[in-house]
């Protein structure tokens, strides 16, 4: 499938079609508001709408999976803050129903666009992580500003996606939204070239055979991640259990994290192959998954690594992983910062064969799926496209 050309504000024409709907992301890097904003987008088209795509900046490792159908715009911003004045004229020209917004500094620009905007559209603000991180909010002074700019503008959003319950109570506690419509809805993780992917070969490191498992990890390499605890609980997992630990993903702890694998004596068996574009065939050929962060929104990669069959580990961090995992029932929760507790469930599943998939957990996996959650998306924005029954539309709200 062909990405679309990205164009500038500049280039619509005042008289082209209404979107029903407008995407506003900052960027196209590889995160999961970006992945999910994707896999929205292709939903959406498929139902016969009017997708635009906005983005504060046309960067990232992304650019080639937006969808064709879909009108790919940029800002071009330095920095999302600065993008208010071409979000503005972007809304005056192209006229949009409605606008879902993700992540945290679009959501304010959004916002901000709401109130100042002749244009009469409806704003759905989706938060994707954390408004504060572990610990007390008052000591986190650097998160004040933040916080201040989202207690004086998400009153102007007509309502919110919470993709977590955690995150729903969150917000519940930001002065001024406490009357507002809050729906929580998970994230769109599986769809249809998900089985696919999945299936492919993963480009593993030569010294990682097939006679020595792999554990797994996915993620930005930034202190939210908790890479530091997997180190050093693989550190006494491979001398137990001769295995690899490979970690997908980039970020600015990457030397800090490799010089303590070199302390730990561990670099030889620790991989860091940086972006990917496909983590599932890695997923469904590992071992078991870890996730090891002290805070997460919601925790798609969970999601992918149980519906690729493979045991998962994590954290029991706020806000989405024991929600994924019920409490513990698809996977094993640790406790934050637990080093030893999350060495042993890793030794313990490196013992143990994979298991096939039960019934319950394929069962339990198709609220994660596109076209559950895509329906839902369609009853909060209020899009009713003709493809859509009223039944299928009272199933999805009642979800």
């Amino acid at each position: 499938m062909t990405a679309p050309v990205c164009v500038s504000v500049s280039q619509l024409a005042v008289d082209e079609a209404r979107p029903d709907i407008t995407l506003f992301l900052p960027t196209l890097y590889s995160g999961g508001a970006e992945r999910v904003q994707i896999n929205l987008a292709r939903y959406f088209l498929d139902q016969g709408l009017r997708v635009d795509l906005v983005v504060c900046k046309y960067v990232g490792s992304l650019k080639d999976k937006v969808p064709s159908g879909v009108r790919l715009i940029s800002l071009d911003a330095s920095k999302v803050m600065l993008s208010l004045p071409a979000y503005l004229r972007y809304l005056r020209i192209a006229r949009p129903s409605v606008v879902l917004s993700s992540v945290e500094n679009a959501n304010i620009i959004s916002c901000i666009g709401k109130m100042l905007s002749s244009h009469r559209h409806r704003l759905l603000v989706r938060l994707d992580n954390s408004l504060s991180e572990p610990g007390i909010l008052p000591l986190q002074a650097h998160r004040w500003p933040v916080m201040m700019a989202i207690a004086s503008t998400f009153h102007a959003a007509d309502g919110f996606v919470a993709v977590s319950k955690g995150l729903k109570k969150q917000l519940r506690r930001v002065p001024g939204l406490g009357k507002k419509p809050i729906h929580q809805i998970y994230n769109p993780i599986i769809h249809k070239e998900f089985d696919a992917q999945a299936s492919l070969t993963p480009a593993l490191p030569s010294s990682v055979g097939p006679e020595e498992p792999f554990v797994l990890a996915v993620g930005r390499l930034h202190k939210q991640k908790g890479y530091r605890h997997l180190l050093m609980a693989f550190a006494r997992v491979v001398k137990q259990r001769p295995s690899h630990l490979v970690i997908l993903g980039e970020g600015d702890e990457r030397e800090e994290l490799q010089r303590l694998a070199n302390s730990l004596g561990i670099a030889s068996r620790v991989h860091f192959l940086g972006y990917t574009p496909n983590v599932l065939a890695y997923m469904r050929q590992a071992a078991v998954f870890v996730l090891s962060s002290v805070a997460e929104g919601f925790g798609n990669v969970l999601v992918e690594a149980l519906a690729c069959g493979t045991p998962v580990i994590s954290t029991d961090c706020p806000h989405g992983p024991r929600e994924i995992l019920a409490g513990g029932r698809y996977g094993t929760l640790v406790p934050i910062g637990d080093v030893d507790g999350l060495a042993r469930a890793i030794a313990a599943n490196l013992d143990n064969p994979k298991p096939a998939m039960s019934n319950e957990l394929k069962e339990y996996l198709r609220l994660f799926s596109i076209e559950a959650i895509g329906r839902q998306y369609l009853v909060e924005l209020d899009l009713f496209p003709n493809t859509i029954s009223q039944s299928e539309l009272a199933k999805a709200s009642a979800a």
